[in-house]
């Protein structure tokens, strides 16, 4: 049986001379990075790195990231990402339920990470990437040249199938962040079975898109006649099937084939896919949507483009795409494609035009995208294909509407039950039309197993039912007679901004502890570009009087800015249950009729 170590080692050398990471001017090619990593494998056995350990990782998109994230594995221990947004409390929190053994951080967290040293029991080596020098931390750049570029022995045994490769930590549906674990023997089954599989459900829909977007894929593939040929091939129920077997196959294929096998496999793909996909990543790699993307994009020997700020510039995006003629986005809803589309909107009126004719699908998920932008990116780029995804950490792809510019009604994006995704009562049992029940993904390689150390948590989410595993999103919803499937929120009132979870509980319980603020209730608005912005309801202490500013400003010294209010109401009285708890349905009535929200 093949190791994870092994077939990505294999990957790297089969692509070998194709550029794999392009941030900037900055490129790097497969052989580069294999030669990279293994220096970096040497540098932390050197530190003493040992194997299951795990390794914190603070780091916007960069190179660094996946470095740190393949040498991790090369030594069978694993980077476990990190919020760079997170203040110094939430980082703690993690780093301390992870036991983490040594970090590896942005410059732009040495404060936070100093404040917090004293207080990590675990953490033994700390890493800066930058320049900046902190006594007793390590500098990233001077730690890699200082090793060999050949592969280093690994004093231990590899991983095994019960070993955990992946810990993502997720907001989830409940409290505070919560550790997935992906273990080997699923690393790779389990992502690949949910994307090809939920992908397979669209090419009924896909056939029909207009000869612009196959003879764009034709130019991408370099595959001649596939325009003529890939309409009819999607048509086929019989191409929907196999694809669909070989989702279920793919990761048992590359897990029990021999290395000799594997490899061949490699090369051919080399000659097929090596080089001809770009990939543009928009969201952050510390999120599990981009992050697997990421992944994905290595196994098919595609090429990683970075953005070379700090979060997402959309006239850099807008660029990129142009100059490096890239072929993929990997998006969060709402958030950056609003921006896009302004941006071209602003552009037009300027007589400026962006060329974005290479630029062939958008992957987007993490937020709603709303039908105005869907309709003016393909009107801007007739030859698009979006996939506007529905998907979680802890389930991967659950489900997916593709877009084109031949869908002359498109409607709000409303996903539909599966053979894998279902709506299911608290017995398990897919509820009736008008019920509500709990969004649930069920697959033959289920993919995340459990939550780190809490088995509480993990008896809730992930459950057997009928001999089939099972997840559990958190996502509450109701099913029409046409199998639609109609959210209606979080199971725990959890608020989706941008992509980010907010709990209300962390927010109130910071608000609470404002000298001015006799109770609080935190709930969330509709808002154009973020889908939800989180709303604060607060009453004050007799005799006090604060401001909108004042309560956000508190709220962004102790939590990461994105869970801060974006709104502030204030109440004379506030409503509460018969328990004194607050009453959430009427403050979100009280928020709506203050702000004037139909």
């Amino acid at each position: 049986m093949a190791k994870l170590s092994e077939f990505f080692r294999s990957l790297l050398e089969s692509f070998g001379r194709f550029p794999m990471i392009i941030r900037g001017e900055e490129i790097i090619t497969y052989r580069e990075f294999l030669e990279r990593i293994n220096q970096l494998s040497h540098a932390m056995l050197d530190l003493g790195i040992a194997r299951n350990d795990n390794i914190g990782l603070a780091e916007y998109n960069t190179p660094a990231f996946l470095e740190i994230t393949a040498a991790a594995w090369m030594i069978a221990a694993r980077a476990v990402p990190l919020n760079f947004r997170f203040k110094e409390w939430e980082l703690k929190y993690i780093i301390d339920d992870a036991e983490m053994s040594a970090l590896f951080f942005n410059q732009d967290l040495l404060e936070r990470v100093s404040n917090i040293k004293p207080e990590l029991k675990t953490v033994r080596n700390y890493v800066v990437i930058g320049e900046a020098r902190e006594e007793g931390m390590l500098n990233y750049r001077e730690l890699m040249q200082s090793r060999p570029r050949t592969q280093p022995h690994i004093p231990w045994e590899d991983l095994s199938d019960q070993d955990i490769v992946v810990l993502m930590y997720t907001g989830g549906t409940t409290g505070y962040p919560k550790g997935v674990v992906y273990r080997h023997d699923q690393i790779l089954s389990a992502p690949l079975e949910a994307m090809i599989t939920t992908m397979a459900e669209g090419f009924q829909a896909l056939s029909k898109a207009p000869p612009s977007v196959f003879q764009g894929l034709q130019r991408m593939l370099r595959i001649p006649g596939l325009a003529r040929a890939l309409p009819r091939i999607l048509a086929w129920p019989a191409t929907k099937k196999a694809a669909i077997w070989v989702g279920r196959r793919s990761g048992s294929f590359i897990a029990n084939s021999p290395l000799p096998v594997l490899k061949a496999f490699l090369k051919l793909m080399a000659i097929l896919t090596g080089g001809k996909v770009i990939m543009l990543h928009a969201s952050p790699l510390m999120h599990a949507w981009a992050y697997n993307h990421a992944i994905f994009g290595m196994i098919g020997g595609f090429t990683n483009v970075f953005l070379t700020g700090k979060g997402f510039d959309v006239v850099e995006a807008l660029e990129t795409i142009e100059r490096r003629k890239v072929n993929v986005l990997i998006a969060v809803g709402d958030g950056q494609c609003r921006p896009i589309v302004e941006e071209l909107e602003r552009a037009k009126e300027e007589g400026k035009r962006y060329n974005l004719d290479s630029l062939m699908v958008v992957l987007s998920s993490g937020m709603a995208l709303s039908v105005d932008v869907k309709k003016k990116m393909l009107e801007y780029m007739p030859q698009l294909i979006i996939l506007d995804t529905y998907a979680s950490s802890e389930g991967h792809y659950m489900a997916m509407i593709p877009y084109t510019a031949g869908d002359h009604d498109i409607q709000k994006t409303v996903f539909k039950v599966s053979d894998t995704t279902k709506v299911l009562n608290e017995e398990g049992r897919e509820v009736k039309p008008g019920e509500i029940g709990e969004i649930a993904v069920m697959r033959q390689n289920i993919g995340s197993s459990e939550y780190f150390k809490d088995p509480e948590k993990s008896a809730r989410t992930y459950r057997t039912i009928g001999g089939r595993k099972v997840i559990f999103t958190g996502d509450m919803a109701t099913v029409d007679e046409e199998g639609r499937i109609h959210l209606i929120g979080r199971g725990s009132g959890c608020i989706n901004t941008g992509g980010e979870k907010v709990f209300p509980e962390e927010v109130e319980e910071v608000l609470n502890r404002h000298p001015k603020v006799e109770i609080a209730g935190v709930t969330s608005v509709p808002h154009e570009r973020w889908g939800e912005a989180v709303t604060a309801v607060v009453q004050l202490s007799p005799g006090e009087t604060a401001s909108e500013e004042e309560i956000i400003s508190w709220c962004k010294e102790y939590l990461a800015d994105y869970k801060a209010p974006k709104y502030v109401i204030f109440t004379e009285e506030m409503p509460r249950l018969i328990t004194g708890k607050v009453h959430y349905r009427e403050i979100k009535k009280l928020v709506y009729e203050k702000m004037g929200i139909v």
